[in-house]
């Protein structure tokens, strides 16, 4: 009885090394938390972070995801672009030691081949063609067996619809009368006529022969 169960916690404990050294950890899809017991980085800053080429993104952009280390490198990850609901996007992986993992999607998430120890990794993320949302990119990134930090996060990733709703503004319309405006000008009579002015000289002529 002992025997068995020796060998049944050997058992695990080599699945779990084993996940571990060749990244198959889609088990870990949605926690991203590796199954390495007790991890002792509570009250330890990450010495990792993860960094995009883009502040926003529309419809099936294409981002670069660079994971970096800063002193101390790390032997395995897990990577993924995740919204509120969980995993979006597919990957392309970069490089021999990366391969991509299905959460849920097919390509929804990047992992290490070897568990090697590694400083920078490289990837492309592809957004899909609808219903996006913010999003940020995220890791887990694992130094040793016992030491690994759960959920570095890039600055967040803003969605820009490229299509948004169509607004169709009405004017009201306007119409402006235009009043035909006759304008007459009265007949101006002067009494400058010659006849009126040749009749008022024979009346003063006999007085000038007066004179």
């Amino acid at each position: 009885m002992h025997v068995q169960f020796l060998i049944l916690v050997f058992g695990l404990n080599l699945h779990a090394v084993t996940a571990f050294r060749n990244g198959q950890v889609t088990v870990a899809c949605m926690s991203m938390t590796p199954g390495h017991g007790t991890n002792l980085n509570s009250t330890l800053e990450p010495p990792y972070t993860v960094t995009s080429d883009a502040s926003n993104y529309t419809d099936g952009q294409v981002i670069t995801v660079t994971l970096q280390a800063n002193n101390t490198g790390f032997k395995g990850f897990l990577l993924q672009a995740r919204n509120e609901k969980g995993p979006v996007g597919t990957f392309t992986v970069i490089g021999n030691n990366t391969q991509l993992l299905s959460c849920g999607t097919e390509g929804s998430a990047v992992s290490h081949t070897l568990n090697d120890v590694k400083s920078t990794i490289v990837a492309q993320w592809k957004a899909p063609n609808s219903n996006n949302t913010d999003i940020h990119f995220r890791a887990t990134f694992v130094q040793n067996f016992s030491l690994f930090w759960v959920g570095v996060q890039s600055d967040s990733v803003r969605f820009l619809a490229t299509n948004p709703p169509n607004m169709t503004v009405s004017p009201p319309n306007a119409t402006v009368s235009t009043t035909n405006a006759t304008v007459s000008t009265p007949n101006q009579t002067t009494d400058d006529s010659p006849s009126i002015s040749l009749t008022w000289c024979l009346l003063f002529l006999p007085l000038l022969a007066i004179i």
